[in-house]
């Protein structure tokens, strides 16, 4: 026991934020093997084994650096942001706050205090019409979400010299409190015979939760400025909805193709962000393909709902 608590306190301290987020919730779950890892939430309390949870509203101003400035961490990755991109364009002002203003005021403050930073941006920041894109590219973000991206990483990097900033692709996974995301909307709608509009226009390079948050992880104080994580794969999400599918033995036919062209659509899509990652590859980032992926995510999803996959498929 006393060997234990030595080794436990020997963990040098990670701060999460965005715990309780689909890549949050992942980064916690692998951090806790080599780090002593605080897990950020605000409103979902984070309740994974081996994390403190640590509330903490970032529109307070002084909820940032009290937080901060009280773990005092090794290292931070900001992994928080309001990625509702609906959300972002109605109501732009607010979002800038999360996403904007505390990453900037974040990186400030781990460069004063000799904190590693790795913050997550998003493939969003392309405008999607000159893919494939690495990490030299020009970008051109169409949506509010992704300017407040764009200027985040402007920021970080400008605040903070040994900061990383990794653009993530489109990602997917199961997490406790993210009953929403898109991964859940695809399962259900193909288990239980739900119509589904899926894009066959729209391109990524997904990749799952955990070889993300394993990349992350890896790449904590190792290099800093701009890092692709992207997985292997460019598909469209049709052609994920036809992968999950496949992997679930069900029928597709409540999938439905469209185009962007065809919907009226609130906010504006880059048609392809497809991320060039051989810089992270090259480092030893090795994201699942999309097919052994697929497989665990649907095999989770099955458990939870306690459905066993024959009886679903007959």
């Amino acid at each position: 026991m006393r060997s234990q608590l030595h080794q436990r306190v020997k963990k040098p301290r990670l701060l999460i934020t965005g715990a309780s987020g689909l890549l949050g919730d992942a980064l916690c779950r692998l951090a806790v093997e080599r780090w002593s890892v605080f897990g950020h939430y605000c409103h979902n309390e984070v309740k994974i084994p081996g994390v403190v949870p640590v509330q903490a509203d970032f529109t307070d101003p002084d909820a940032l650096p009290a937080m901060v400035l009280n773990l005092r961490p090794r290292a931070v990755i900001h992994a928080a942001a309001d990625s509702q991109v609906v959300r972002c364009e109605s109501n732009p002002r607010r979002s800038r706050i999360i996403n904007c203003h505390v990453p900037a005021h974040l990186a400030q403050i781990c460069a004063e205090n000799g904190m590693d930073l790795l913050f997550t941006s998003t493939d969003l920041v392309f405008d999607g019409r000159r893919a494939p894109y690495d990490e030299s590219a020009g970008i051109n973000p169409v949506c509010e979400y992704a300017r407040q991206k764009a200027a985040a990483e402007k920021a970080v990097l400008n605040r903070h010299a040994k900061a990383l900033v990794c653009r993530m692709p489109l990602m997917f996974g199961l997490a406790p409190h993210a009953r929403h995301h898109f991964t859940v909307q695809m399962l259900a709608s193909i288990v239980t015979g739900r119509p589904l509009d899926l894009f066959v226009d729209e391109f990524r390079t997904p990749v799952d939760t955990a070889s993300a948050a394993r990349g992350i992880l890896m790449m904590i104080g190792k290099m800093s400025g701009l890092l692709h994580l992207g997985g292997r794969s460019r598909v469209s999400r049709y052609d994920l909805g036809l992968l999950i599918a496949r992997q679930l033995k069900m029928p597709h036919t409540m999938l439905r193709p469209v185009t962007i062209g065809s919907t009226s659509l609130p906010v504006r899509r880059s048609p392809d962000c497809t991320l060039v990652s051989e810089k992270a590859y090259n480092l030893g980032y090795d994201p699942l393909s999309l097919e052994e992926a697929l497989r665990e995510v649907t095999r989770r999803f099955l458990d939870e709902r306690k459905v066993p996959e024959r009886g679903i498929a007959g």
